[in-house]
């Protein structure tokens, strides 16, 4: 059996951008998680004390979006590492990071940062 905790289209205004102005008023950034392990237990349970608490997983990922970084892909490592370390039990996260309305020259939505992570892969990454 496959299960996921998923959160969509998490909004936040961060000041992430390798520009000047990107990093003195900031932008809007949307995230997209869905995190996989085994919900078998509070799925029989009913008990959230058995499973991952996404509020907890939002507040994770507030506090590194509070940071200031140069890059998305920075952004995204710091909120899997930060994941991992609470939650060991996660097999796997698939996060994406949308930098809405980037500064470029362009009619574009978004500028995005997808990422699709183990567990094992996280552990031999910088650790």
């Amino acid at each position: 059996m496959l299960t996921k905790i998923c959160l969509k289209n998490i909004k936040f205004h961060s000041y992430i951008g390798c520009f000047d102005e990107e990093k003195l008023i900031g932008q809007l950034f949307s995230i997209n998680i869905n995190i996989t392990y085994n919900l078998s237990r509070p799925m029989i349970t009913d008990d959230i004390k058995d499973t991952i608490n996404y509020q907890n997983i939002y507040h994770i990922i507030a506090n590194v979006m509070k940071g200031k970084y140069n890059l998305i892909e920075r952004a995204a490592y710091k909120i899997l590492d930060e994941l991992w370390l609470t939650f060991p039990q996660i097999e796997s996260i698939e996060l994406e990071i949308n930098k809405l309305n980037p500064p470029i020259k362009a009619d574009i939505q978004s500028a995005s940062f997808y990422v699709y992570m183990t567990q094992s892969e996280w552990e031999t990454l910088y650790h």
